[in-house]
């Protein structure tokens, strides 16, 4: 009987570790991406929603939440707009000289859909002001957090990786002024290796839950 709950509980242990997600924060070798530049050049406006291909054509939309927000007149106006990084361009934050970037307006999280699923999605973020803030992403599995600050050299790097990932929402949750405004450059579309942090614990929980009542189920079942 013991090595009946040994074997259940290994073989549950397993699937937990296989479908936890994990937060990224440091941008992986993709094996597909999504660069700003497929919409258009810089000050090109964004709809809501905006469609998309990536670099191996797969297809995708997106949408901001709040796009009445938006600085640039509203749903039915383009709601977000194509920045690049540079001192002869429209951002100077800290991004990569010559980064296409999708800059929200005010107009809130990005969420972006994919017709396949992918093993990881991440990109660079920036809040559009000054001083420290906290990005978000997050998927149908949860949600994960990084602090981050526009005085470090680098934009700050913020992905998750997983299973089957077809959609997440990038977000900067608190900042200076707005925290809905914020920019996200060139998003990293699976990877090899995976590089991942920290598990998601919501995930973790549920699983860890659904073992501890089927051993203790089966317990019941065999002692009587």
């Amino acid at each position: 009987m013991r090595k009946i709950f040994v074997v259940l509980a290994a073989l549950l242990m397993g699937a937990l570790t296989a479908n936890a997600d994990s937060l990224v924060t440091v941008r992986p070798t993709g094996t597909d991406s999504l660069d700003w530049s497929v919409i258009g050049p810089e000050l090109t406006g964004i709809p809501s929603p905006f469609y998309f291909a990536t670099a191996k054509s797969v297809m995708g939309s997106g949408s901001y939440a709040y796009p009445e927000n938006s600085s640039n007149g509203g749903p039915d106006a383009r709601v977000g707009i194509i920045l690049m990084q540079g001192t002869d361009h429209s951002w100077s934050g800290d991004f990569a000289e010559g980064d296409y970037l999708n800059y929200t307006q005010n107009a809130g999280a990005i969420t972006l859909n994919f017709t396949q699923g992918y093993s990881q999605v991440g990109a660079q973020i920036m809040s559009a002001y000054t001083g420290a803030f906290t990005a978000q992403i997050c998927d149908n599995n949860g949600c994960f957090y990084e602090n981050g600050n526009d005085y470090d050299p680098s934009a700050m790097y913020i992905g998750i990786s997983g299973t089957d990932i077809t959609w997440v929402t990038f977000n900067v949750t608190s900042a200076p002024n707005a925290p809905n405004d914020f920019a996200i450059n060139q998003v990293t579309l699976g990877s090899d290796p995976l590089i991942t942090d920290t598990p998601e614990p919501s995930s973790l929980l549920l699983f860890g839950t659904g073992l501890m009542g089927l051993v203790g189920g089966l317990r019941r079942k065999f002692a009587r």
